[in-house]
């Protein structure tokens, strides 16, 4: 799970970028599975990460509501996505209250925060160390 430390932030991004690449071979921030906002048009930076939802006692809400059971928890401790399983109806991209689920049309997939395999590339690229594992 991720931490994001929204005092230091630049609001440059690049977390963004090199999260939807990773997925996408392209540059698209909206099918990112970490995405930048912005109190205002002049607060604090804030990230839409998976936080696994853990103030809710029944767990993560995208696999609660999977009809397809296409979501679990994984013992490294992320959202595993089964492409087999899943029919793509989106529940999960609707459910999730920190909007960290997405689903990309092109490359048809859910994109969640999978932790890069362990080796996170936001907090690699991060200029200003925001983030943390």
């Amino acid at each position: 799970m991720l931490s994001f430390n929204r005092e230091k932030c630049v609001y440059c991004k690049l977390c963004e970028n090199v999260c939807s690449f990773r997925f996408t071979q392209q540059v698209r921030p909206s099918v990112a599975a970490i995405r930048i906002g912005r109190e205002g048009k002049w607060g604090l930076p804030s990230a839409r990460i998976c936080d696994l939802c853990k103030d809710l006692e029944e767990g993560p809400k995208c696999v609660a509501a999977c009809p397809e059971d296409a979501l679990g928890v994984s013992d490294g401790g992320v959202i595993a996505w089964d492409d087999e399983k899943c029919t793509r109806c989106e529940v999960c991209v609707d459910v999730c209250p920190n909007k960290a689920v997405a689903y990309d049309t092109d490359s048809d997939r859910i994109i969640l925060c999978d932790l890069c395999g362990g080796k996170p590339l936001c907090i690699e690229w991060c200029p200003e160390q925001v983030i943390s594992a």
